[in-house]
């Protein structure tokens, strides 16, 4: 067995003097004993969904032979349902008891090895079971991810000689999913069709609903002082291995994999055709109905099943309706919808135009469509679907898309190639329009942007004038890249000059850290008389800040600067022995002379200087032992340590923390992963950032960094929006206050999500 990992510092408990020890096998024996117990109603409700879908399925089957097949399986799952239940539920037990066997990780491993040479060289029946239990394993963790991620966590604390993975937490979706099909293989002697529907049923109504299960879990956990916090994660995964699929808006491996590569994973182009598209659609439809709210297995409590909204209407009674006279119907509705849409809120009215247009001539018997027509609508109603629920598009942006849906629609009923023609103009449009409306700040009005309005005025010439000549987007489509162009140079110029004054102001601020720290290093232990004390902290400062800013700190200038300021201590300082007082006498003249020549940077009047060296010279020539110099000898007072940066606002060290501080600070801790991802953050990135000031939700670009710990941010007019340090901007994604915005080519990725809920619907 490999030793376990060493756990981060910022994952220890705090405070935990007098805690009693902490028990693994009790605490597990808990987690076992609740696990099991919603297991068994979960599988009971199961098997009483499977009898009434089965039945129902044997009533609609089409031949004989599919009857049998129904009823059969209806059968022999009644008989053996208990035997497959208690097989289960044996298996789950003895997954948490190997869990404390440091012996069983081997066991776990070659059972993965197993699987993955299995899959490699079987076909037919097998490979198909063994590919439904992959989909259904990764879904769930996807649903699941952060639940798993936070109970791994706490499972990995608990356990010291156990390093918690997949493959060997009993609660993950593998461990219960291979339970499950095991109990199956062994026990029933079913056809293939019926297992891959009772598998799909597992996930719905036993994997789909352990939310309860994986939040009971973390509770018992907590409330044992395991972890009360778990620090995010940056990939949702846990750190050891642990569970959740990638989906797609994350990159794949780790916190490392995510530092290097911020942005959203390449989306590829979308090239499916129509007839590979119809094929998902088909096969979506015959399982549509176990999700749908009238079919006997639907549960009211299963909120989390993907729905597949099919609308049905090559069953209408009426007489099929062309599609010319269709698209010709579509295009009289334009106007009017689109009045409708402009003035609402965003929404789906692909089924309600087409729903009217197919009653014109008669309500009582709406015509219908043929099958190819009805698939090509449900796809851009699902399409449109995912745009409403997509969080990269700002909401006005989403309103003036939604507008194209008839135009759209009318382009995907004439031509079948715009699925699978990424240059057609239609799509070309489409990602333009969102391309350009990802980075709107709709914080503030957008009425007087010329590319908005050039926006807005696209989609009402579509909406007026579109028919069914394609050509009309691409004329859109140039007219868009002449605005955009002619908007996208002004801003261009205007954040060049951003991005200058800002390396300006950061440079300055910069030398001012410089020599405030350089000044107050020397000065912060030290008690020097009052004049002295005002002069270091005022002119000497501005000194040093403008020395810093044109020689730098490597200088020799600099170096003599800060010299200049220890001779100075040392000599406002008491001396009694006489080689100490004629070395003093000796340096005086010399020191003045270089602190005339140092205020040349700072005072250009040649006789203000003069003043400023004379009044320090009076200052340091009475001894400093006269009682006029003794009464002003202290510390740097309150005003002094502000100019130094040190005031009462001042971050404080770890010493100066109080231990309520020191305990918020550990919680906050911020996690290496995301200070890596602020740092490779590639200039160009586009985020949504909440502005906790003015509660409102910001878009802005990564424009520059202008030094290693100064990022710039403006939005797409060029202008300054926010200006954060790498650590407040880390902080920022670690806590969500901060959120990259997908920018990758918007209908490739929408039609992918489509595709992805079809696979999701249609295949077990």
């Amino acid at each position: 067995m490999s030793r376990k990992p060493v756990k981060p510092g910022h994952l220890e408990l705090i405070n935990q003097r007098g805690r009693e020890p902490i028990q693994p096998p009790r605490l597990l024996a808990h987690i076992q004993k609740n696990t099991l117990a919603h297991c068994e109603q979960l599988l009971a409700h199961l098997f009483s969904a499977t009898d009434d879908l089965f039945y129902d399925l044997s009533k609609r089957a089409s031949s004989n032979n599919e009857q049998n097949l129904y009823f059969e399986a209806m059968r022999e799952i009644r008989v053996r349902r208990e035997g497959i239940a208690n097989r289960f539920l044996r298996a789950v037990s003895q997954n948490f008891s190997a869990l404390i066997d440091a012996n069983s990780q081997g066991e776990f491993e070659t059972w993965s090895r197993e699987q993955d040479t299995k899959l490699a060289i079987v076909d037919g029946d097998d490979l198909e079971v063994d590919l439904a239990r992959s989909n259904m394993v990764s879904r769930t963790r996807d649903t699941y991810r952060e639940e798993l991620y936070e109970l791994g966590m706490r499972l990995d604390h608990l356990l010291l000689q156990i390093e918690v993975k997949e493959d060997n937490n009993p609660l993950d979706p593998g461990q219960l999913t291979r339970a499950f099909i095991e109990a199956c293989q062994t026990t029933l002697e079913i056809n293939i069709k019926a297992k891959l529907i009772l598998y799909k049923l597992f996930e719905k109504h036993v994997l789909k609903q352990l939310g309860h299960v994986y939040a009971d879990a973390n509770q018992i956990l907590m409330d044992a002082g395991i972890l009360p916090k778990v620090p995010k994660n940056l990939d949702n995964k846990v750190i050891h291995g642990g569970a959740a699929a990638t989906p797609g808006t994350t990159p794949p491996s780790g916190g490392a994999a995510l530092a290097a590569n911020p942005a959203f994973a390449p989306v590829p182009e979308f090239r499916m055709g129509y007839d590979a598209l119809s094929m998902l659609m088909a096969a979506a439809r015959n399982f549509a109905f176990i999700g749908s709210p009238g079919s006997p297995s639907s549960s009211p409590a299963d909120t989390s099943a993907p729905q597949f909204n099919c609308y049905i209407y090559t069953s209408n009674p009426g007489p099929v309706m062309a599609t010319p006279e269709l698209t010709s119907l579509l295009t009289q509705s334009q106007p009017v919808y689109d009045q409708i849409l402009a003035t609402g809120t965003p929404r789906n009215i692909v089924a309600d135009v087409v729903t009217q247009a197919l009653k014109q001539q008669n309500p009582a018997q709406p015509q219908a469509l043929e099958q190819n027509e009805e698939n090509v609508i449900n796809l851009v109603a699902m399409f449109f679907d995912q745009i409403l629920a997509d969080e990269a598009l700002p909401i006005e942006i989403q309103s003036l898309i939604c507008r194209l849906q008839i135009p759209i629609l009318k382009v995907a009923l004439r031509d079948r190639s715009f699925f699978s023609n990424p240059e057609h103009p239609a799509r070309l449009l489409i990602n333009s329009i969102t391309r350009i409306g990802i980075a709107f700040d709709t914080s503030k009005p957008l009425d007087r942007d010329p590319v908005y309005r050039k926006l807005v005025e696209i989609v009402q010439t579509l909406n007026r004038q579109y028919k069914a000549d394609d050509r009309i987007f691409g004329e859109l489509q140039a007219e868009l890249d002449g605005v955009v162009e002619r908007e996208s140079r002004k801003s261009t110029v205007v954040e060049q000059r951003t991005t200058q004054t800002e390396a300006g102001k950061s440079r300055i601020k910069q030398a001012r850290m410089a020599a405030q720290t350089s000044l107050y290093q020397k000065l912060k232990t030290v008690d020097l008389p009052e004049f002295v004390r005002g002069f270091l902290t005022t002119h000497w400062l501005q000194v040093m800040v403008i020395t810093h800013l044109k020689q730098g700190a490597e200088s020799a200038e600099w170096v003599s600067n800060e010299q200049t300021v220890s001779d100075l201590i040392w000599i406002s300082q008491e001396h009694e022995d006489a080689r100490s007082l004629q070395r003093r006498e000796r340096l005086l003249p010399e020191l003045l002379d270089r602190i005339e020549r140092g205020l040349e940077v700072a005072i250009d009047n040649r006789d203000a200087r003069k003043t400023k060296v004379a009044a320090l010279e009076d200052a340091l020539r009475v001894a400093p032992t006269a009682p006029q110099i003794q009464e002003t000898v202290a510390p740097l007072n309150s005003e002094q340590k502000e100019a130094l940066g040190k005031g009462e606002n001042a971050p404080k060290t770890w010493e100066e923390m109080t231990a309520v501080e020191r305990q918020q600070a550990r919680y906050e801790e911020l996690a290496t992963g995301f200070y890596e991802m602020a740092k490779n953050m590639p200039e160009g990135t586009w985020l949504e950032y909440f502005d906790e000031e003015s509660a409102k939700k910001v878009r802005c670009k990564l424009a520059s960094k202008i030094d290693a710990d100064t990022y710039l941010f403006v939005n797409r007019l060029g202008f300054k929006v926010l200006e954060k340090t790498r650590k407040q901007f880390a902080y920022d994604m670690q806590f969500n206050r901060a959120k990259l915005v997908d920018t990758r080519p918007f209908f490739d990725r929408i039609m992918g999500k489509v595709v992805n809920d079809l696979t999701s619907e249609g295949a077990p």
